[in-house]
């Protein structure tokens, strides 16, 4: 009935504001974030995660799924945007609003490209979710792009919520598949909270 849409943990990528290759680890922090969001999540009862097949987002939801011994399914259409050429290189070096709607990146995705992946993929999530039991719920691993899209583009969230979220590292909104309205949680990191986890500031942010 449950999904939970996650972003993945702390990478190298995200201290340094570098647009992230799909190969990027997670930093030292990010491991203990991904235990603690672990050791909070093994308690609902998710038995099904779809995962973006990158490194951080596979190296994130893995400590989850060992604990409820549940296997990862990977989805590549929950990868983070393709920015194409712009990846590897540090943000301050971009001469361009990369981030910016309109922005098309060199052997990348144009930002309407990006949106209809993301829709299309997050109907066939809603629909695997409706099948499930009202007991038997979805965790979806993926990036903080993907994250903001789904909230801006296909919930609609509005301007006014959307400007006081943070997507940070290993956040969770926890939506009801069958009223997408329904949102208990927005962008939750009190798991990081509760087992005392430093939470990094949001960087960098793909």
């Amino acid at each position: 009935m449950w999904i939970y849409l996650a972003r993945h943990a702390e990478t190298l990528g995200n201290i340094a504001r570098i647009v992230q290759k799909p190969s990027t680890p997670l930093s030292t922090l990010g491991p203990h974030q991904a235990n603690a969001f672990a050791k909070v999540y093994a308690n609902t009862n998710i038995t099904k995660i779809l995962c973006s097949d990158y490194e951080r987002a596979q190296q994130t939801a893995l400590p989850l799924a060992d604990a409820l011994g549940v296997s990862l399914t990977l989805k590549p259409m929950l990868r983070e945007r393709d920015f194409g050429d712009l990846r590897g290189l540090a943000y301050d070096d971009i001469d361009a609003d990369f981030f910016a709607q309109d922005y098309k990146p060199a052997n990348g995705e144009a930002y309407p490209q990006f949106v209809e992946r993301i829709q299309k993929v997050w109907g066939e999530l809603v629909e695997l979710a409706k099948q499930q039991s009202e007991h038997e719920h979805l965790l979806v691993m993926t990036h903080g792009l993907v994250v903001r899209c789904v909230l801006s583009e296909i919930l609609k969230l509005p301007e006014s919520i959307l400007s006081t979220i943070d997507v940070k590292n290993t956040c969770v909104t926890k939506i009801n598949c069958h009223d997408l309205s329904d949102m208990p949680l927005l962008c939750d990191t009190s798991h990081l909270d509760i087992h005392s986890v430093a939470l990094s500031s949001n960087l960098g942010a793909v």
